[in-house]
């Protein structure tokens, strides 16, 4: 198999994605370090759809929200590297399969960018026991599936 076929060359909207989601989580993290002790010892550890808290736990529990937000990045990062395995949902051809390819990068990178954004939030509004407001949830919800419409859209248009 030849492995150049693979390749997906990194664009400046992938490189500016990359840094934000590390700086959004690494942002998080650092928050939650220097303010350590002036988080309360109980904080919410669920939200409801409305993004008002409705269960409280230990303060540790922040941190294991961002330790998943950066698992799941590294996860999809794992798996940006191996297009050979993506299900691309259309044929592909050797004359559509840069297009295909970089439709779906694109895609995983933006939900990327978007899991490392909510989940670099959602440590931060826990340590600070406040809402995520009832804007939360619908953004999220439009942030995730918009992209995967957009990715949708582009793969079944034909040029």
């Amino acid at each position: 198999m030849n492995d150049s076929k693979w390749k997906i060359p990194k664009t400046w909207y992938d490189r500016i994605v990359d840094w934000l989601s590390l700086g959004f989580l690494a942002a998080s993290g650092f928050y939650l370090w220097a303010n350590w002790q002036a988080i309360p010892k109980e904080i919410p550890t669920h939200y409801g759809f409305g993004g008002q808290p409705d269960a409280w736990g230990d303060r540790s529990s922040c941190v294991v929200l961002l330790v998943i937000g950066v698992v799941m990045c590294l996860m999809m990062w794992g798996i940006e590297q191996l297009p050979m395995i993506w299900n691309t949902g259309v044929t592909v051809t050797e004359e559509n399969r840069v297009r295909v390819y970089r439709i779906l990068k694109n895609l995983l990178v933006t939900i990327r960018f978007v899991i490392a954004a909510i989940f670099a939030w959602m440590p931060v509004c826990s340590a600070r026991s406040q809402p995520l407001g009832g804007w939360f949830m619908p953004l999220v919800m439009l942030l995730v599936f918009g992209p995967i419409v957009v990715c949708l859209v582009q793969l079944y248009r034909k040029k």
